[in-house]
């Protein structure tokens, strides 16, 4: 009889260590996921910054060029050499922001 609660209480012993042992790695796991998330959000907010100033930048030449479009009294022109003049450096934003699935999509919309 006293064999077998000496096995018994062991098997339980081992069961707890067991189960401490997979708590411990999920935790550390939980932990580790979150690292990574954090680093991830502080990389997407640092990136999307960037973006903003630059679109903000690009409005603000845009608004310059029709300023001086509307000055000369060109309007047709002065309207494609912009489109071309902001294509280049929103793609490049786009680029660095939005996924190659994101930009698909965009792409088959616009046509």
């Amino acid at each position: 009889m006293t064999q077998t609660t000496d096995a018994h209480t062991e098997s339980a012993t081992e069961t707890e260590s067991v189960a401490n042992t997979i708590d411990r790695l999920s935790l550390e796991q939980a932990l580790i996921d979150v690292e990574v998330a954090n680093a991830r959000t502080i990389d997407l907010t640092a990136r999307l910054t960037e973006a903003h100033a630059e679109v903000a930048a690009l409005r603000q030449q845009v608004q310059q060029a029709r300023h001086v479009a509307g000055a000369m009294g060109a309007t047709v022109p002065v309207a494609s050499s912009l489109r071309s003049f902001v294509a280049r450096p929103v793609k490049a934003v786009l680029r660095r922001v939005l996924p190659l699935e994101a930009r698909t999509r965009i792409r088959q919309m616009v046509g």
